[in-house]
């Protein structure tokens, strides 16, 4: 119904694209299932679990790295390779590289520019809520996405963003990582339970890029890892969220069970919700302002390559997901006509 009353709008919603494995103890088709699993069938394949990188070690030129060391189990391990690929995300990725400074890299490894860390971008993401009078199984999937807006409208010809459904409250992780919403939320609907408000309610996200600022950064002082982060294309994304709001309410005139014209509760994901995080490690062919190559090889370091969404130069106002998938098939390409 939500959707036929949007199309009618004369705008242009759509069904997203979902990957679902009818498996009954894991349905949704995650890297674990699509990608993992299938890894390890391959013999020449080890999974190390409940292991965490501390560091990169370079052979004493400093120019190729020969040794990660990682923690398992309260012990250090010493794994090496001839080839190392780091996939941290886009913060853990900045992280490691920047702890691992050393006498050859004292600002950290791949970066001779001073670019490792900077540039961090994470989509500007409100959650906005609409609420029912008819209860709901609070726990369906996603399903309507909308870009009439992506590209900006005749008042504001600058890119806006996307505009998807957020699936059931009670399913969505970044929602449950967004107490402040659900407290907005229990204002407008006293006396309620949390899964009274989540099965009377149909939550909906508006996702803006964010414009790489090389003072949004990952940085590292001693052992604790810090970020700085400052939104900013907010004007964009007010506007996205107005222009959900207005949709909102001309449909629910003709929609049986919501509150018609009423007030959307919405809340901003906080700094701690890092969804959507790229950019740490740019990729470019200027060695003094980017950290890796085409290929997503560091510039300094002949086989240390990073193939997350580090990479990205600028952010989307959609999932990067994809994209880092495919990239990293890309490099995969790349590694195979390399070395064979």
């Amino acid at each position: 119904e939500i959707y036929n009353a949007i199309a009618q709008q004369g705008l242009h919603p759509s069904y997203l694209p979902l990957g679902l494995t009818r498996q009954d103890d894991d349905p949704t088709n995650d890297s674990e299932v699509s990608g993992i699993v299938p890894a390890l069938k391959h013999p020449n394949v080890t999974l190390k679990t409940n292991a965490k990188v501390v560091c990169l070690h370079t052979n004493p030129s400093g120019l190729a790295v020969k040794g990660v060391e990682a923690e398992i189990a309260g012990q250090s391990y010493l794994f090496m390779g001839e080839i190392v690929l780091v996939a941290c995300g886009a913060v853990n990725s900045a992280a490691l590289l920047l702890h691992s400074a050393n006498d050859r890299h004292p600002q950290g490894l791949a970066n001779s520019s001073g670019q490792v860390g900077r540039n961090l971008m994470k989509s500007l993401m409100t959650a906005v809520v609409q609420l029912s009078t008819k209860p709901n199984s609070g726990a369906f999937q996603r399903s309507i996405y909308l870009n009439d807006f992506y590209w900006g409208d005749p008042d504001f010809p600058y890119p806006m963003g996307h505009i998807q459904n957020s699936g059931g409250l009670l399913t969505d992780i970044i929602f449950a990582e967004a107490p402040p919403l659900l407290s907005v939320l229990a204002k407008f609907m006293p006396g309620f339970g949390l899964k009274q408000l989540a099965t009377r309610s149909i939550g909906w996200w508006v996702q803006t890029e964010d414009l790489p600022d090389p003072n949004n950064r990952v940085r590292i002082d001693g052992n604790k890892l810090y970020i700085d982060y400052t939104p900013n294309n907010i004007e964009a994304h007010d506007r996205l969220v107005y222009r959900l709001t207005e949709v909102l309410k001309t449909i629910e005139k003709g929609l049986d069970g919501f509150q018609s014209g009423k007030i959307y509760p919405r809340g901003e994901v906080p700094i701690q919700v890092m969804a959507n995080q790229c950019g740490t490690c740019r990729f470019g062919d200027d060695p003094a302002t980017t950290v890796l190559d085409r290929n997503c090889r560091t510039h300094d370091l002949e086989n240390l390559y990073v193939v997350d969404g580090s990479f990205f130069p600028s952010n989307a106002s959609v999932s990067p997901a994809l994209t880092i998938i495919a990239n990293a098939l890309r490099v995969g390409d790349h590694l195979i006509e390399r070395f064979g």
